[in-house]
């Protein structure tokens, strides 16, 4: 029956062309995937792959002359090695008749990409942090940033994310990221951030309130904006920005240097500020201040890990405890800086020779807008102590307002056993600092009174508990 010897040569043809294609028959795969095709037109590896004896048709309307490849496929099966050459321009290898291999039109899967930082709810000026997360399997030649169409920067291996200028105007922009598979596909993701409006000619200067939220000790960072809630001296306001905790900070760490806390103190301390210093973002600083009844060492704002740390290896640790006079300095110093302001302090606690009382130090908190922690070593017990200046009632009050005045700054006090707990007391804290929501808003009635104004966050979620500076002083 020459019908049916027909049908069953054709049958053999396309059983061979399945496997082919499969990779269990490939008959030079090995040396094609031996082969370097970086640099080559497409055309002259499929021309080359049909004078191996592999029957490839194809269209030119399909395959172009200027169609060049450039990454080598690492696909070990002819079929592999095929799929890749071809994805980048939107083809793909399928069985044709005969034995034959089809170059075709491929569906091309969107890459799932999202920029998730700046979003719509900020406002954007100057030099900002652009970033973008993948959520794909697929390997990536790379993400572009584009800011109203115009390339910003490219960024090739993960994370991928970006330092842009964007500019002083208050204007809308649009932010674009794409991203392009090695192997053919690509993703969009946009966000557009719009002006500050400004009612007439008021000069009112937006407040950020920096909120730390837990459930039984544990972050709480899925919130959205309506989440929340900010009364302002009684008056609810709108919020204007919102986001979290990637907001550039600059910070101080303020160090008791004196002589008392030398025993294995310094190492300790150091490998706690490399910690921190180490989980900074590009756009975060911070300063260095050793302390003792004087100031032992202060270093520039910087984010240089060696620079930072140099005084802990170079300035003895000597003399009595000035902390009041240093925590106020360190939030005078915090006056002109940019960002979110951190003061970490690290001490006892035990102030014997400062000038300044703590209710100086509490003044300066309501005015600053810094948020203060305390790293409270307890090697020499809890208990009040008597010094030149002070007697024990006033030594306990001086520790009260201490405690006051960084519960009213919206920090927390860090309080450890020992010196081994200081590396981690560091690490926490700064991601405390990144998992925080900064909340924006614009005050009613700016009247510049000089007095306390009360703020309340307000936030709609069961079992949290809420942390936030509680005020502060309208100058």
């Amino acid at each position: 029956m020459p019908g049916a010897a027909k049908i069953g040569r054709s049958l053999a043809l396309l059983m061979v062309s399945i496997l082919l294609l499969a990779g269990a028959v490939d008959l030079f795969a090995d040396d094609a995937g031996r082969m370097d095709y970086a640099g080559r037109s497409l055309v002259d590896v499929l021309r080359d792959f049909q004078d191996r004896g592999l029957r490839i048709l194809y269209s030119s309307d399909l395959v172009r002359p200027d169609m060049m490849i450039t990454k080598t496929p690492t696909a070990t099966t002819l079929h592999g090695i095929l799929e890749q050459l071809l994805a980048p321009y939107g083809l793909k290898p399928a069985i044709g008749p005969l034995g034959s291999v089809l170059i075709v039109r491929k569906e091309i899967k969107p890459i799932p990409v999202t920029i998730v930082h700046p979003t719509s709810q900020q406002a954007v000026f100057g030099e900002i942090e652009i970033a973008a997360e993948v959520d794909s399997e697929t390997e990536l030649d790379r993400v572009e940033f584009y800011v109203d169409d115009l390339l910003m920067a490219t960024v090739v291996d993960p994370p991928y994310r970006a330092l842009i200028d964007v500019g002083e105007d208050n204007i809308d922009r649009e932010f674009r990221a794409v991203a392009y598979g090695i192997w053919g596909g690509r993703g969009i993701s946009t966000v557009e951030t719009e002006q500050v409006e400004f009612e007439d000619e008021m000069e009112i200067a937006l407040k950020q309130v920096y909120v730390t939220i837990t459930r039984s000790g544990n972050p709480v960072t899925d919130l959205e904006p309506e989440n929340f809630t900010v009364v302002d001296n009684g008056t609810t306001r709108d919020l204007v920005t919102f986001e979290r905790g990637d907001v550039p900070l600059t910070a101080v760490l303020l160090v008791d240097a004196s002589e008392s806390m030398k025993t294995g103190y310094i190492e300790a301390t150091t490998n706690g500020s490399r910690a921190f210093i180490s989980r900074m973002n590009p756009l975060d600083r911070a300063m260095l201040m050793l302390f003792c009844d004087r100031t032992l060492a202060a270093t520039p704002f910087s984010r240089q890990t060696d620079e930072l740390l140099r005084p802990l290896r170079d300035t003895p640790f000597v003399g009595g405890t000035a902390l009041n006079d240093h925590l106020y300095a360190s939030l005078k110093v915090l006056d002109n800086q940019q960002g979110r302001r951190v003061v970490i302090l690290l001490s006892d606690g035990r102030d014997v020779l400062s000038t300044l009382r703590m209710e100086d130090v509490l003044w300066k908190v309501r005015r600053s807008d810094t948020v203060v922690y305390w790293i409270r070593l307890l090697k020499r017990g809890r208990g009040s102590f008597s010094s030149a200046w002070r007697d024990y009632e006033e030594n306990s009050r001086e520790q009260e307002e201490l405690e006051r005045a960084v519960r009213q700054s919206g920090g927390r006090i860090v309080a450890l056993a020992g010196i081994d707990e200081i590396e981690g007391a560091f690490d926490d804290i700064m991601t405390e600092l990144r998992e925080q929501y900064v909340l924006g808003y614009y005050p009613a009635n700016r009247s510049r009174d000089g007095r306390w104004h009360p703020v309340k966050v307000k936030v709609d979620t069961f079992g949290a508990k809420v942390r936030y500076s509680t005020g502060y002083i309208d100058k």
